[in-house]
């Protein structure tokens, strides 16, 4: 069984086969990509692999490969001497020095540039490394985990890609499911996760309304595992009560059409109330977030920083219509 299990939550087919496929991988020395979506829960595997090699006595070091420029990469990856560029003050080690004897877990690593791609095969190759700014090479022990949510054959073909580091990466490769795909596993892993949060800030242990758990499982969940993580989060810290409800369920993870009985009895509003209210609980219950609350009105963008604006402009009159009032409201008091 894979160490660190407890955190795997999954009985779903594919899961099961995934989890087999990774604990065989981690008898071995070769190297693995992990392919999925964005908070599929990648780095756990990684960590669960190494946790379950020969090697886990030794470190598990990390990496996000997006986001770093070229020289700052090449420096966090392989270490670099004093002096090798403007702010080398003095020597540094690595990752791949720091995770020697152990495993280093590359993330996004479809974001590498080229000349980096180059350098890193070289690495896993030969078995050796070269500070930035040295000459001579120098041996590392390291078992590779890397993992990507973009499609590398696309990107060989776009030429920002190596074709023959993706072959070296992909001596065992895992791709994990998005949850969209694996509904089955979401009653469980949101007990889960409503236990992790309950002890995390303290609180009771909740247990979800089975009206809730219908609704969590029509919303398409783009940011998956971690998003229902997020989401349980978010919902035992709201939550007065032992028992989530539907109502408790956020109004941006409802599918559309979904809570709308109350229009039965509702009469008699302007219609323009109506759409301002809809708008501001909207944008409320999505702290802000313009662009998703535009997504669950099924509107532009445009059309809400629009709307928006038109109801600051209602606002500001009425202010000021108020303003107005008060001196003659006093002169003619008795």
């Amino acid at each position: 069984e894979l160490g660190n299990v407890e955190q795997i939550v999954g009985a779903h087919p594919a899961m099961q086969q995934l989890l087999e496929r990774a604990l065989q991988a981690a008898q071995s020395k070769a190297t693995v990509l992990i392919h999925g979506e964005t908070g599929t829960g990648k780095e756990l595997i990684a960590a669960a692999i190494h946790q379950n090699s020969k090697r886990r006595t030794g470190p598990f070091v990390r990496l996000n490969c997006s986001a770093l420029a070229e020289t700052i990469l090449e420096s966090e990856l392989f270490g670099h001497e004093k002096g090798a560029f403007t702010g080398a003050t003095q020597r540094r080690k690595g990752r791949f020095e720091a995770a020697n004897c152990g495993t280093l877990f590359l993330d996004e690593i479809g974001d590498m540039p080229l000349s980096t791609q180059g350098h890193l095969l070289r690495a896993l190759e030969s078995g050796e490394i070269v500070r930035v700014g040295a000459n001579d090479p120098m041996k590392v022990d390291v078992r590779l985990i890397a993992a990507t949510n973009r499609n590398l054959e696309a990107m060989v073909k776009e030429g920002t890609f190596r074709d023959d580091l993706r072959f070296r990466l992909r001596v065992v490769q895992i791709d994990l499911p998005p949850l969209r795909e694996r509904l089955a596993d979401l009653p469980q892993l949101t007990e889960h996760f409503l236990e992790e949060a309950s002890a995390k800030h303290g609180k009771p242990a909740r247990r979800i309304d089975p009206e809730a758990l219908e609704l969590l499982t029509r919303y398409g969940w783009p940011g998956n595992v971690r998003e229902l993580r997020n989401a349980m989060e978010s919902m035992v810290l709201m939550s007065r009560d032992e028992t989530i409800g539907k109502d408790a369920v956020p109004v941006y993870l409802r599918p559309a059409g979904a809570g709308l009985d109350f229009l039965d009895h509702l009469s008699g509003v302007a219609l323009e109330d109506v759409e301002r209210a809809l708008i501001e609980n909207t944008l409320r219950d999505v702290a802000g977030n313009r662009e998703r609350a535009s997504q669950m009105l099924g509107i532009s963008t445009r059309t809400l920083y629009r709307k928006i604006k038109e109801y600051r402009s209602i606002q500001d009159q009425d202010r000021s219509s108020a303003a107005a009032d008060e001196p003659h409201s006093a002169e003619s008091a008795p």
